[in-house]
C-alpha cells in the first residue's frame, strides 16, 4: 500500500504535458487486450491550421519535393539484355550444277519460249512470270482438245466480248399500260408474256381486269405482277382465274401485300392447276409461319407439274420437303422432254 501511495504522490506532482507524454510511452500498440483507440497516442487535440488551401497545399508539396533528398540505389544500374538474342539460322548454300557442254551449248541456243516452255515442263515456275505461266496453262487446255472438233485456237490473241448488261429491278416500268391491258382484253395472239413490275399506275381496278381476262386467255404464258400493291381480295381473284386457265405458264406475285389467306388461296389454285410451272411468292409484308410452310409441303405433293416455287422458308424442315417434292417434278419433267427428243428424232429417221 505504500509504494501505491507513493505513486500516486509522484503522479499528482506531474504536470499535463508531462502526464500525456508519459500515457504516450506506456502505450502498447501490440497489445490486443486494449480497443483500437487507446493503442495509439490522441491526435484530435491538434490546433486547427487555417481554412484548405489547395495551391498552398502543392506548392508545400513541391518544395517538400524538392528540398529533399534523392534516394541512392542500392544496386546500380546496368545494361543488360534478358534472355538470349535471336539469330537467323544460316540458309544452307546449294551447290550450282554444272551441265555437260552439249546441253549448256543447247540452253545457250534456245529462244525465250524453248526455256518458258521447257520450264513448265519441268515445273520451274519461279523463271516464268505470272502472264506466261496463265498462257502456257491455256497452251495445255487446247492441246488436249485437239481433234474434238472445236475451232483451232489461236494462242496469246483475245477478242473483246460486250459484257452482259443486268437491269435494275426497282426501276420504273415504262410499259404503256392501256396499250398492254388492250391487247390483253382483245386476245392478241402475239402478247405472251405481259409484264407489270414495279408500274407506277397500276390500280385494283386494272389488276382486276387482268384477273377476269385470264380466265378465258389462251395465249399469255408469262405473268409478272412483282411490286403492284397487291392484297389478299385481288390475290383470291387471280387464284379463281389459274383455276380455269390452262395455258399460262409462270406467275410472278412477290413483293405485294399478301398475308397468310390471299397465299392460302393460292395453294388451293396449285391443288386443280396443272398447267402452272412457276409461282413466285417471296418478299411479302407478312411472315407466313411454320403453319403455313407445312400446308405448302402438303399441296406440293400433290401437285406434280410445279417446278420452280419462289418462296423463303424460315423452318428447316419444310424447305427440305419442298425442295424435295420440287425435284421429283423436275426429274420428272426432264424424263418426258428426253423421250419427246427420242420420239421426234425416230421419226426424222424414218
Amino acid at each position: 500500500m505504500k509504494d501505491i501511495h507513493e505513486d500516486d504522490e509522484l503522479l499528482t506532482g506531474l504536470s499535463k504535458e508531462e502526464l500525456d507524454e508519459f500515457n504516450r510511452e506506456l502505450n502498447d500498440p501490440d497489445n490486443e487486450l486494449l480497443p483500437a483507440s487507446q493503442r495509439a497516442p490522441d491526435q484530435t487535440l491538434l490546433e486547427p491550421t487555417g481554412d484548405f488551401d489547395r495551391e498552398h497545399l502543392l506548392t508545400y508539396l513541391k518544395e517538400e519535393a524538392l528540398a529533399s533528398e534523392n534516394i541512392e540505389d542500392f544496386v546500380p544500374f546496368e545494361k543488360k539484355t534478358r534472355g538470349r538474342v535471336w539469330k537467323a539460322k544460316e540458309k544452307k548454300k546449294s551447290p550450282i550444277l554444272l551441265l555437260p557442254d552439249d546441253l549448256s551449248d543447247v540452253l545457250d541456243m534456245a529462244s525465250e519460249d524453248d526455256l518458258i516452255e521447257l520450264a513448265a515442263v519441268l515445273g520451274i515456275h519461279g523463271m516464268l512470270n505470272q502472264k506466261q505461266s496463265e498462257q502456257m496453262e491455256a497452251d495445255k487446255a487446247w492441246d488436249s482438245l485437239k481433234g474434238s472438233g472445236l475451232k483451232k485456237y489461236k494462242g496469246g490473241i483475245t477478242k473483246a466480248t460486250k459484257t452482259k448488261q443486268y437491269t435494275d429491278i426497282n426501276a420504273i416500268n415504262e410499259l404503256d399500260l392501256d396499250k398492254a391491258l388492250t391487247r390483253l382484253t382483245s386476245f392478241d395472239e402475239t402478247l405472251t408474256e405481259l409484264n407489270l413490275n414495279n408500274h407506277k399506275d397500276i390500280t385494283v381496278e386494272k389488276l382486276t381486269l387482268v384477273a377476269d381476262n385470264l380466265k378465258e386467255n389462251k395465249f399469255l404464258k408469262t405473268l409478272l405482277l412483282a411490286n403492284t400493291q397487291m392484297t389478299d381480295s385481288v390475290c383470291k381473284l387471280f387464284a379463281e382465274a389459274l383455276i380455269v386457265n390452262k395455258t399460262l405458264e409462270s406467275i410472278n406475285l412477290e413483293s405485294n401485300y399478301l398475308t397468310r389467306d390471299g397465299v392460302s388461296e393460292l395453294l388451293k389454285m396449285l391443288e386443280v392447276n396443272k398447267s402452272l410451272k412457276e409461282l413466285r411468292l417471296d418478299n411479302q409484308s407478312q411472315m407466313m409461319g411454320h403453319q403455313l410452310e407445312t400446308k405448302i409441303c402438303k399441296v406440293l405433293a400433290k401437285n406434280q407439274t410445279l417446278l420452280r416455287f419462289g418462296f423463303t422458308f424460315q423452318s428447316r424442315g419444310p424447305r427440305h420437303i419442298a425442295n424435295k417434292y420440287l425435284m421429283r417434278n423436275n426429274d420428272a419433267d426432264r424424263l418426258v422432254r428426253q423421250s419427246e427428243k427420242l420420239e421426234k428424232d425416230s421419226e426424222l429417221k424414218n
